[in-house]
């Protein structure tokens, strides 16, 4: 080959990078392809002396400052568009949270935008019958005429029923939240007492604050233990990130928890416990912290109350006592306290569904003690421990639009839920373990009418129960992106925009660490027929003759209105080279606690005052193994996927598509079970099959199910007929069995049963 023809055959690696990346930005396909006649003697290809190379023109790409939808954490992220279309999605470099990284949830979100099996247009049923299996035979049509047979359904309802016969499940929103009120209903219901209001409890009592906060400063710890804590594994963006650094700067991790985890087996330490017993070994770490006095004096003294009535009511909680419950022995339970106790920064992270959540019987006591550690070690909202989060100050949505005092009318007291009875819960939100046996016996009213956003039916514990309940409404209508089992049984579907969609302001609460907001701008034009969901609402109510109550309401103003009391503007926002708004500044720990001695009370005098214990004295789980139920039930998250939502992203299946059975391989072999053999898994409320996955990271008497899988929704073409949803194993929790446990938190329980497994 000539010297010419190497020169003209020979370019860079970064121009080749450079040429590849904007084809594939492009979409360019087969645009960047080199034509081969022949070889030489070395076998090099000769195109010939008349080639010209040539590349496509770099894209013009266009980037839009948005945040994640798909988790809370909300993390901060750059849209890059080509031609009208996102063909990328990056971490905000200066976003606190995401720090220019998102997990692979985040990433997958472009798959999600185009997802072809998206609700394109609103719909309604034609048959009245309902059911899994059942098609609804929806029909297009009209908003105005959605929104006509909603506003129709529900006055009905309230005229015939009163206001509390309609059932709003939703996370709040500030539309929402008015629309609500206007009607009168007490029923708004959310996930939470699924999740982490067994957390919310000792959270208020103790430390005098309404919700538990969600940034932990795991960087700067130097001792992390964690109590079933698995984010990481759980590709949480900003906790995975925070707790790679803190094991690069040589923290000490251990992970106490029956099934090792990704978490686990990236820690120092890993330690097998029985489930439902993580209270044991947290109240033998107290009896030992505080005999010993191991604890920071100069937090405890200054910071907080109740040392001594703590000390007093833990002497039982010995090692040895606890060693006998947890089956951890003594000295590991007395060795891994005075680890904790002296190596410091320390933390106990915690966040949803671990030891301290809805999980167990007992979790809300855990919690209760993880707030006592974390304070015992002075890591209490103080650097290298759990942070209450630093947001900004701004106006509320009453604040910028006034309402008249007639607006609202008196709200009945009780609730299908029997949510009213947890004194020290906020009651913007609800239980989904007890609302299912209200709606059925009508308990202590009827419901008629429901309006559902964004929650799926295999979100619900104790699946075809809450199906039961559901078939009982005359009418319900859900707001959605996707298809899914819910929306089957909807008489009425909203489709809403995806979120990169949309537009809005996102206040920092993971990581915040300072007050910020992140913008986000819509990355694209909305490309079905959909509306944002304060649209919706406002629609509904309008067609329910409430139309005053928005009157000169929209989101640009809101917006615009909370940013003016920073001292800034949406413009200005949107004017700014990365899309956030910042007073960044030192970080200085709570001096005074919101309680009524102004500091973190060890002993709760407020759960005393409601009935509660004012200490975490031992409480064991609701069930243990037996004859027939011989197996804890266990339940996990693989990391590409978000509860029920994700499973028809074409990327996550191929990396992920369908749930298992984990199960011992000791105990699989001494069973008789191979890996991949159809099992049948059992509880008290039902049955699921699965394929085995022998695993050696697990307790014997344990087997473990990843959530959010056994989708039926003939719409949902990728997750349909993938796996077995275990929420039909998850027993409910009927309001009088919830209250005889004396849970501040409204604990979901949603481990504390047994399962048997057989062969299919």
């Amino acid at each position: 080959m000539s010297e010419e023809k190497k020169k003209k055959l020979s370019f860079s690696r970064r121009a080749f990078l450079k040429a590849t990346a904007a084809s594939a930005l492009a979409g360019a396909a087969g645009s960047f392809l080199l034509g081969c006649d022949q070889e030489d003697e070395n076998g090099v290809a000769d195109p010939g002396d008349d080639v010209e190379y040539t590349f496509p023109p770099e894209p013009e790409v266009a980037t839009k400052f948005n945040w994640c939808g798909t988790c809370g954490a909300n993390c901060g992220m750059v849209a890059h568009v080509v031609d009208g279309k996102v063909v990328r999605l990056k971490g905000s470099p200066a976003d606190q949270v995401a720090q220019g990284k998102l997990c692979v949830k985040g990433y997958g979100n472009v798959k999600q935008l185009y997802d072809p099996d998206r609700l394109k247009f609103p719909m309604k049923r034609t048959n009245p019958e309902k059911g899994p299996g059942v098609d609804p035979g929806f029909v297009q049509i009209t908003w105005d005429e959605a929104l006509e047979l909603a506003g129709d359904a529900y006055n009905k309802a309230i005229e015939e029923h009163g206001p509390q016969s309609m059932v709003i499940f939703s996370r709040g929103q500030d539309w929402l939240n008015r629309w609500q009120r206007a009607i009168g209903t007490p029923n708004r219901l959310g996930h939470h007492s699924i999740c982490f209001t067994t957390y919310d409890a000792p959270w208020n009592a103790c430390v005098g604050r309404g919700q538990r906060p969600w940034t932990l400063d795991l960087a700067n710890a130097k001792y992390i233990l964690s109590f079933g804590w698995d984010m990481p594994s759980k590709a949480k963006n900003n906790q995975a990130r925070e707790y790679f650094k803190a094991l690069e700067n040589g923290a000490k991790a251990v992970v106490i928890d029956p099934r090792l985890t990704i978490t686990g087996s990236l820690a120092d330490e890993w330690i097998p416990i029985k489930p439902g017993t993580d209270l044991a070994f947290c109240l033998a770490m107290i009896n030992i912290i505080v005999n010993e006095e191991l604890y920071d004096k100069d937090f405890v003294e200054n910071y907080t109350e109740g040392l001594d009535k703590l000390k007093e009511g833990v002497q039982d909680y010995t090692p040895e006592w606890a060693a006998e419950i947890t089956e951890i022995d003594a000295d590991t339970i007395e060795r891994i306290a005075k680890e904790f106790a002296n190596t410091r920064p320390a933390l106990i992270p915690n966040h949803k569904r671990d030891a301290g959540g809805p999980n167990h019987a007992n979790g809300w006591r855990v919690a209760f003690c993880m707030v006592i550690l974390n304070s015992l070690v002075g890591s209490l909202d103080r650097e290298g421990g759990q942070i209450m989060q630093k947001t900004p100050s701004m106006p509320g949505f009453d604040a910028i639009f006034p309402p008249e005092d007639d607006w609202f009318p008196e709200m009945p007291k009780e609730r299908i839920d029997g949510y009213e009875k947890h004194p020290l819960l906020r009651h913007g939100t609800g239980d989904f373990a007890t609302f299912a046996d209200g709606i059925i016996n009508e308990d202590p009213y009827p419901v008629k009418a429901a309006f559902f956003r964004k929650y799926n039916l295999l979100a619900f514990p104790n699946t075809a129960k809450a199906v039961e309940a559901f078939k009982k409404f005359d009418f319900m209508a859900v707001a959605e992106i996707y298809p899914s089992e819910l929306v089957q049984l909807a008489d009425v579907v909203f489709p809403e925009p995806h979120f990169l969609e949309t537009s809005g302001l996102g206040v920092r609460s993971y990581q915040a660490m300072y007050p910020q907001i992140h913008l986000r701008q819509a990355a694209v034009d909305t490309i079905y027929d959909t509306r944002g969901f304060g649209g919706i609402v406002t629609g509904i109510a309008q067609a329910m003759g409430l139309g005053h109550i928005f009157e000169d309401v929209s989101g640009g103003k809101f917006n615009d209105e909370r940013l003016k009391a920073l001292g800034s503007s949406w413009d200005e926002l949107v004017a700014s080279e990365d899309g956030v708004w910042s007073d960044e500044k030192p970080f200085k720990g709570a001096e005074e606690f919101n309680t009524d001695s102004g500091k973190i009370e060890l002993y709760a005098n407020k759960l005393e005052a409601n009935g509660y214990d004012p200490l975490p004295y031992w409480q064991p789980r609701r069930e243990l193994p037996s004859d027939e139920y011989p197996f804890y039930f266990l339940i996990s998250r693989p990391p590409m996927h978000k509860m029920t939502e994700s499973q028809n992203n074409e990327l996550f299946m191929q990396l992920y598509s369908e749930n298992t059975v984990m199960i011992s391989e000791a105990k699989a072999q001494e069973m008789g079970i191979s890996d991949g053999d159809e099992l049948i898994v059992e509880s008290r409320v039902g049955k699921i099959q699965l394929k085995a996955e022998l695993v050696k990271g697990m307790r014997p008497d344990c087997v473990c199910v990843e959530h959010g899988f056994g989708h039926w929704s003939p719409d949902l073409s990728l997750a349909q007929g993938k796996g077995a949803n275990d929420g039909d194993l998850i027993p409910d929790v009927p309001i009088d069995e919830m209250l005889a446990l004396k849970c501040p938190g409204a604990n979901g329980l949603m481990n504390d049963f047994c399962v048997k497994v057989s062969k299919a």
